[in-house]
């Protein structure tokens, strides 16, 4: 198993001369015609991983629009997102930021973990993917969509793919015009070629739901 040492947070630059883009582009000619319809992109991952778990448990299964606009307010109330400001933060205030009482209970059952020491938060990145995603799913409320998104888009792992996530699966669908399948798993026909770097594969399929080529048909 692949083991990443620790590091400190880089900003991915995704563009034509990566290596990473280079590689996607060599073994899928449908995905590179949507990387140079999408251009350069960049993934900032985070230096807070405590911070980054709160507020992936609070954007579960909401839209990004409607998640960052929970998020802001919360930030409102708790300006730094530490698991003992958390822990002090009035519930119902919490509550009428937007996040519900389940993802309430969820956000303070991890915080007391930390705290407590049972969660440990500050050796992630020696760990390798698999024993990553059993730590972070040992959380309540922390299940396998969110583990993935955190793996993504906090630690800046390259190679995460979430076949769980109904806008990647029908991106793929899309991008290379699939017939339709019992299973829904349209991924798994063609995300084994992006490895090592499905997660940046993933990064341009969700770019193409946002931007509306999915939705509009767009052939490439």
């Amino acid at each position: 198993m692949e083991i990443y040492p620790p590091t400190e947070p880089h900003i991915v630059h995704l563009n034509k001369e990566h290596p990473a883009v280079i590689a996607l582009c060599q073994v899928d000619s449908k995905l590179a015609a949507l990387i140079r319809l999408v251009g350069d992109m960049a993934l900032k991952p985070s230096a807070n991983p405590y911070e980054s778990l709160v507020m992936s448990i609070m954007a579960q299964q909401l839209s990004a629009k409607a998640a960052g606009t929970i998020q802001a307010r919360v930030r409102l109330i708790v300006p730094q997102v530490t698991p003992e400001l958390v822990l002090a933060a009035d519930e119902e205030t919490i509550r009428q930021c937007g996040v519900s009482y389940p993802k309430i209970r969820y956000i303070r059952d991890l915080s007391s973990k930390v705290l407590g020491g049972e969660v440990t938060l500050d050796d992630l990145h020696a760990l390798d993917d698999e024993t990553l995603m059993k730590q972070l799913t040992s959380v309540k409320g922390i299940g396998k969509w969110t583990a993935e998104m955190f793996m993504i888009f906090s630690l800046g792992r390259p190679d995460v793919m979430s076949v769980g996530d109904a806008g990647l699966q029908r991106a793929a669908r899309w991008l290379h015009q699939l017939e339709e399948r019992k299973d829904g798993n349209y991924l798994g026909a063609v995300a084994p070629a992006w490895s090592p770097y499905r997660s940046y594969a993933s990064l341009y399929l969700w770019r193409a739901v946002d931007n509306g080529y999915v939705d509009k048909g767009l052939v490439l």
